[in-house]
């Protein structure tokens, strides 16, 4: 890896994201840059291997991204990260102002921004400074006025009735079966309703959220 270079690992699991930052930092600064787009891939990358910036999804195949991003601090406790995400919803801007992932994180671009925030966020960034793109930054001020409200209030219909058949017992497969959904939709309705409760498994989530119905 040229040490001369600002070397940047990009984690995406679409390479034609990917491909299309590097494609265009490399007309704003002089880069290095690497790509993983998949977990393995990832994981032998995070080896051994130093970077000066890491840009990364939330989603990401074979991991929770907020996890995700304190792999990618615990290899690389020195690197800044720039969250790119599609999702601006509330609870996603409150997941990454919380204490341990904010203290990891330099900023977050949401993918429908325009395109130029990206290598703005990145100078920004090589400059010492962080940067959260506008939607962010008015979530971040939606979430501290609302931050007593509980999140039961932000699931959406579809989660709240997962939500009701998993405290009945029912299984991914039952659910799906009587959602008319394939069982991975409810595995991700499911990651959701963890992520938004704050529950680290379904007998915590079913036990915080007993005489909501």
């Amino acid at each position: 890896m040229n040490e001369n270079l600002y070397n940047i690992l990009m984690i995406d699991d679409h390479p034609i994201v990917t491909d299309g930052l590097e494609k265009l930092l490399s007309t704003h600064i002089q880069a290095h840059c690497m790509k993983a787009n998949d977990l393995n891939t990832l994981k032998q990358v995070l080896t051994g291997t130093d970077f000066n910036l890491c840009i990364t999804d939330l989603e990401f195949p074979g991991t929770d991204g907020f996890n995700l991003i304190r792999m990618i601090h615990e290899h690389l406790p020195q690197c800044p990260i720039l969250v790119y995400t599609m999702h601006e919803e509330p609870w996603i801007a409150t997941k990454l102002y919380e204490s341990d992932i904010r203290n990891f994180i330099s900023g977050a671009v949401s993918k429908h921004a325009d395109l130029n925030e990206i290598p703005m966020a990145v100078n920004a960034i090589r400059n010492g400074q962080e940067y959260f793109s506008q939607s962010f930054s008015l979530l971040y001020g939606k979430r501290s006025r609302t931050e007593n409200r509980s999140p039961y209030r932000t699931l959406s219909d579809r989660e709240k009735e997962v939500l009701t058949y998993l405290m009945q017992g029912l299984s991914t497969r039952e659910i799906a079966r009587r959602m008319y959904l394939s069982i991975n939709t409810i595995q991700t309705y499911r990651k959701r309703l963890l992520e938004k409760m704050n529950a680290k498994n379904v007998a915590e989530l079913v036990s915080k959220c007993k005489g909501l119905f």
